[in-house]
């Protein structure tokens, strides 16, 4: 699928979000110091355009936003992510595209390494990790046969852990169809040739 058509197939959700920009929430962007709120999923109207950046020296409008507790998808094992909480925002890019921002606080014992973490297209519910579905990929939602595995066509926010947080950003050419989808943070890093990454430990809601 060439670049041109999954940006027509992105429109539906860009129409669908357009609704969320401009109504000035006014709140701040998570920065690297700011520990993620324990209020659970924040679906927002929208927030003022300086509230996010693309990274390239632009300007995004966020469209949502999810920040709490880490839920745990393997509750019979202690893990590094026992009582850690993340915050994550999605943010409309000028020329097409999304931007998303993972912030990951509260580490246990896992200084250095390297854990995958993308959106996935179903649910975060603890103790069930099966019920993330598989990542979210715009050639499967087109049904394209053989889906293009890869960082332009999923949403891949890896990170290494540093002072007992983890930071990722990963900006792609399409915007995520609302829905009720997550964050799952897995135990390795991402393959990216397969675009796995071990078993599935911990995830965040991200519903819009």
């Amino acid at each position: 699928m060439t670049t041109t058509s999954r940006r027509v197939l992105a429109m539906p959700a860009i129409v669908a979000l357009a609704g969320f920009v401009g109504t000035g929430l006014g709140a701040e962007a998570p920065g690297a110091h700011e520990a993620p709120s324990a209020g659970g999923v924040h679906a927002h109207p929208g927030f003022r355009a300086h509230d996010a950046t693309d990274g390239h020296g632009g300007r995004g409008a966020a469209v949502v936003r999810s920040s709490g507790p880490l839920s745990d998808l393997d509750p019979t094992a202690t893990g590094p992510f026992d009582g850690a909480s993340a915050a994550v925002r999605i943010s409309l890019l000028p020329h097409g595209g999304s931007r998303t921002l993972l912030l990951v606080r509260g580490i246990d014992g896992a200084e250095g390494q390297t854990f995958g973490a993308h959106l996935h297209a179903g649910p975060c519910v603890a103790g069930q990790p099966a019920a993330a579905l598989g990542h979210y990929n715009t050639d499967v939602l087109a049904g394209v046969v053989p889906p293009e595995i890869s960082d332009r066509t999923e949403i891949w926010l890896d990170f290494t852990v540093d002072d007992e947080g983890g930071r990722a950003t990963a900006s792609v050419p399409f915007v995520p169809q609302p829905g009720t989808r997550s964050v799952v943070i897995h135990a390795a890093a991402t393959d990216h040739h397969t675009g796995t990454a071990g078993a599935r430990l911990a995830c965040l809601p991200v519903v819009w």
